[in-house]
C-alpha cells in the first residue's frame, strides 16, 4: 500500500491535521489535491486522531468513488525538561553565595550553565499515530486489509467544489457560531431591545 506510516518527511499529497483547526480547511484542500492526484494522506497526533477520521468522513461526502486505507501505529517521541527538584536546590544555593560571597564572576556563571545543562532529564515516550489514504484508483488497494473501506453509494455523497467548500465554510462561520446562531441572537435582541416594554424598563430604571 503506497504511503509508509513511518517517514517523517512531509509528502505533496500528504495533509498533517490538527485538532485546533477548522475540518473544513482540510477538507478543501483534500479536494484541492485530488484534482491533480489520485491519492491524498491524511495524518495525525494524539488529539488530532478523531479529527483525521472526521476530515476523512467529509471528504468521502464530497467527492465519488474514495477508498480508505487507515492505518493506526504508534511513534516514540523524545522529550527533554528541567529537573525541578535539583533547579529549586541549586536556587537556594546560589541566593545563600550571594548573602555570603556577593555577585558571581564570569568563570562562575559558565559554571553554572554548565551545571544547568546537567540538569535536563532527558525520556522518551511513545504517542498514537494515524494515517488515512484516500484513493480514486483501486489498483494498489488490498480490499482484504483491514481497516479498509468501500467508497460510498452515490445517494450518500454531495458532489462539491473548492468553492462551493469555501462558500459552505463562510456560511457556516456567519449563520453558525455560537448557540443558535448569531442571526437568530441578533435578530432577537434588537427586536426586543426595539419594543416599547424595554424602553418603559429602562426608562423606570432611570428614575
Amino acid at each position: 500500500m503506497p504511503g509508509s506510516t513511518k517517514s517523517d518527511t512531509k509528502l505533496e499529497n500528504e495533509i498533517r491535521v490538527s485538532y485546533k483547526s477548522d475540518a473544513l480547511d482540510y477538507v478543501y484542500k483534500a479536494v484541492v489535491l485530488f484534482e491533480t492526484h489520485d491519492e491524498v494522506i491524511l495524518s495525525g497526533v494524539g488529539k488530532a486522531i478523531t479529527s483525521v477520521v472526521n476530515v476523512a468522513e467529509m471528504v468521502k461526502r464530497r467527492a465519488k468513488g474514495i477508498h480508505q486505507c487507515t492505518k493506526i501505529y504508534e511513534k516514540e517521541h523524545t522529550i527533554k525538561r528541567e529537573d525541578p527538584a535539583a533547579a529549586k536546590k541549586d536556587d537556594k544555593e546560589e541566593e545563600e553565595k550571594k548573602f555570603v560571597e556577593g555577585e558571581p564572576q564570569e568563570g562562575e556563571e559558565n559554571d553554572k550553565n554548565k551545571e544547568t545543562e546537567n540538569r535536563i532529564i532527558e525520556f522518551r515516550t511513545t504517542v498514537p499515530c494515524i494515517k488515512i489514504i484516500l484513493t480514486k484508483n483501486d489498483t494498489n488497494v488490498d480490499k482484504k486489509e483491514v481497516g479498509y473501506q468501500a467508497p460510498l453509494d452515490d445517494k450518500d455523497v454531495n458532489v462539491m467544489t473548492p468553492d462551493q467548500i469555501l462558500k459552505e465554510k463562510s456560511y457556516r462561520r456567519k449563520y453558525r457560531t455560537g448557540r443558535g446562531g448569531d442571526r437568530f441572537r441578533s435578530s432577537y435582541r434588537r427586536n426586543y431591545y426595539e419594543t416599547p416594554m424595554w424602553n418603559n424598563r429602562r426608562f423606570e430604571k432611570r428614575t
